[in-house]
């Protein structure tokens, strides 16, 4: 296998040569997009608070979100690798655009209502799945080899600064003034992404497999079986990705209680609850930007491992908090190790797929891991209506501590080599 265990050192000049025209247009579509993805992140679940105090409703918004991972995606991954990647983004920015700015409308009016909001929720997901597959698959087509990390870890930052760190205050503050407006800037920015976009380089057309069928013909469900069936029989990325769903499964606690236990358990301001996503965000763009140079330290492994160990430790501790403020402190914590796994196994799949496959791969590994949020928000959404919010976190955080364990064992160095 041609996988090192820690990713490629650069080599000199490297780290200021400049990445080129097509991953500056990338970079500054995502920068725009995921600004206002981050404050209808962080305007659902308040909007869904004010709505009702019912743990459950509020969980199944999350749900909802997630749900588009496990009936639409196969679709979706044979599109971003069927058909012209950059057309697909700049359509699905446009649609994606006016949806919001019926929720905007709906909520102006006073007419917005609890399955309505699981519905937008729902759609944007769908549009979701068009849009960062295919920016993962652009990125090695736009730079070069060595220069993945690199790209990758820009992106990887963009997107929590935009999408966390900026995007949660902005939606709690604009919430806080009117509650449509967050969804009007969400809105905005997807219309706005598309100039940066418009000027990504037209793909050249990439190779398929030939297709076995004495007919020639290949099904859309054939392409997208090609996808599953790739990634489960490989060596690294199929069991890591097993490891990945643990890891969501306990993730999705604090994804879908952190508002209840945020404004009603501590009794907080929605001013709050942004702080605290705004944290987590700093964490992770400081994350992002430095797991590169940890996984060099201390091997690929040991920073996966230990990353997905150290969130489920703060949140179990998050669980069992008396103060907002802790929970600020501990959310900061919470995002450092977040963060810094993203880049590095962004760069590992892109690395391990062919391009051709590499849409349906990215989507089929989000198939199951956002999927699992679904199954995880509910339950947790169950569990803490029939016990408590803070054992149901508690329990999220303990699912992590055994994905830890599950991800060190998926990146044994036999199946490295």
């Amino acid at each position: 296998m041609s996988l090192p265990p820690t990713p490629s050192r650069p080599a000199a000049g490297a780290r200021d040569r400049p990445l080129g025209p097509g991953f500056d247009a990338l970079l500054r579509g995502s920068l725009i997009t995921n600004t206002g993805d981050g404050i209808r992140l962080a305007a659902l679940p308040l909007l869904a608070a004010s709505l009702t105090s019912s743990p459950l409703l509020i969980s199944a918004v999350t749900a909802a979100q997630y749900l588009p991972w496990a009936t639409f995606a196969p679709l979706g991954g044979v599109i971003v690798d069927r058909r012209d990647r950059r057309q697909t983004i700049l359509v699905t920015q446009t649609w994606r655009a006016l949806v919001m700015v019926a929720l905007a409308a709906s909520v102006g009016l006073d007419l917005v209502a609890i399955w309505q909001l699981c519905v937008v929720a729902f759609v944007v997901t769908v549009g979701e799945i068009m849009v960062d597959p295919a920016i993962v698959a652009l990125v090695p087509t736009v730079v070069e080899d060595e220069d993945l990390d690199r790209a990758n870890g820009r992106i990887a930052s963009a997107e929590i600064v935009t999408n966390d760190f900026a995007g949660g205050p902005i939606g709690a503050v604009a919430f806080g003034l009117a509650p449509w407006l967050p969804f009007v800037i969400d809105g905005a920015s997807y219309l706005g992404s598309v100039l940066p976009f418009r000027r990504l380089p037209t793909e050249r057309p990439r190779p398929s497999r030939p297709d076995p069928r004495p007919d020639g013909r290949r099904t859309r469900r054939d392409e997208a079986l090609e996808g599953f069936t790739w990634l489960r029989r490989h060596l690294v990325l199929g069991p890591l990705t097993a490891a990945q769903v643990v890891s969501y499964l306990g993730a999705s606690a604090g994804l879908s209680l952190l508002v209840v236990l945020v404004t009603i358990e501590l009794d907080a301001s929605a001013l709050t609850f942004g702080a605290v996503l705004a944290a987590g965000a700093l964490g992770a763009v400081v994350g992002s930007l430095a797991g590169g140079r940890v996984a060099r330290a201390v091997g690929v492994r040991a920073t996966l491992a230990g990353a997905v160990a150290a969130q489920g430790a703060t949140l179990a501790a998050a669980a069992i908090s008396r103060s907002a403020l802790l929970v600020v402190v501990l959310w900061l914590l919470n995002g450092l190790p977040a963060g810094a796994q993203r880049p590095i196994a962004r760069s590992m799949q892109q690395r391990l797929t062919p391009n051709h496959l590499l849409g349906r791969i990215n989507v089929t590994a989000r198939i199951f891991t956002r999927g699992i949020i679904i199954v995880g928000a509910l339950a947790a959404g169950a569990l803490a209506t029939a016990t408590s919010v803070r054992g149901a976190l508690a329990l999220g955080g303990v699912v992590q501590l055994v994905a830890a364990a599950l991800v060190w064992r998926a990146l044994a160095p036999s199946r490295l080599r």
